[in-house]
């Protein structure tokens, strides 16, 4: 799980948010219940290990640690320039953990890790509060996973006689939206007034409440005002067309994640599996409207 910016100098202060996988994501280190992630020996054993690093690279200050059944989430701050990159301490902690479980176990060929691991430079103002929030609420998005795991399934070649025979469609949530009676598309005009977009909140939030589906790319100020509402209502379905494919790993972040949880989204594209979404064009925008507006109309056959 490789991920290195090219551009990042790795030796340079900053904060990097890390994220290490076991192997074969093997739930190794926790359990989680109740929206709590509960260590056990071998998980401790990786949380005094990772807190023990700065004793051998004091250029690190460590703040928030998740450890997670299968993998681990961490914000390490490099507060002075080092002599090495920060990929040296990291494998060394990985290095350590797999030596002492081997030692425990009496495995010398024990694997914990998958290989390499995944970095994030967190530079933009505010960053680091979110993703440290982020990095928290991960016991309770897990816990989700667990009790609904119908609801975090992607479906690849997704066929339904409401979507349109070409291009081949992916999915990625509650499938069965497609078949509710009444599907609304919204499309709102960059150039729609306060009243206006006041006025279309108002209108889906009650058609959502009444059990219509709401789908969209959900792109423009307008669109995402509608959606919020919807959400903050607390009813109301929505169907996401999504601007780009599922990267690897994929799963859908913020309040879209909750509301997958509940069954209330699907999130469905076109596009092929992508590692980061492409810049909108025009086209692309009408193209997903487009099609917004044929599963709308569409008829269940």
């Amino acid at each position: 799980m490789n991920h290195r910016n090219s551009f990042q100098d790795y030796r340079a202060p900053a904060f990097y948010m890390i994220t290490m996988t076991t192997l074969s994501r093997r739930p190794l280190f926790s359990a989680c219940a109740d929206n709590l992630s509960t260590l056990n020996e071998d998980g401790w054993l990786v949380y005094n290990l990772w807190h023990a690093m700065p004793k051998t690279y004091p250029e690190l200050t460590l703040s928030t640690l998740v450890i997670m059944p299968d993998h681990l989430h961490g914000i390490v701050r490099v507060t002075e320039r080092m002599a090495h990159s920060v990929g040296v301490p990291l494998r060394a902690f990985k290095s350590q953990v797999t030596s002492a479980l081997r030692k425990k176990y009496e495995n010398p060929s024990l694997a914990v890790w998958n290989p390499g691991y995944h970095d994030l430079c967190v530079w933009r103002k505010g960053a680091l509060k979110a993703y440290t929030h982020y990095l928290c609420d991960n016991p309770r998005r897990y816990c989700l996973r667990k009790e609904h795991p119908d609801l975090f399934i992607r479906v690849n070649h997704l066929r339904h006689s409401r979507l349109p025979p070409e291009p081949i469609w992916n999915g990625y949530g509650n499938r069965f939206l497609l078949d509710r009676p009444e599907i609304i598309s919204l499309r709102v005009s960059r150039r729609a007034s306060p009243a206006d977009i006041e006025g279309l909140c108002k209108s889906f939030v009650d058609q959502a409440a009444r059990g219509a589906v709401v789908i969209s790319p959900f792109i423009s100020s307008g669109e995402k005002a509608v959606v919020s509402a919807i959400l903050d209502a607390g009813r109301g379905d929505v169907i996401l067309m999504k601007a780009g494919g599922f990267p690897d790993g994929y799963k859908p972040s913020g309040r879209y994640y909750d509301l997958c949880a509940q069954g209330r989204l699907l999130i469905l594209t076109p596009y092929p599996d992508c590692s980061s979404p492409p810049a909108l064009t025009g086209a692309q925008c009408n193209a997903m409207n487009t099609w917004c507006a044929w599963i709308a109309q569409s008829e269940i056959n």
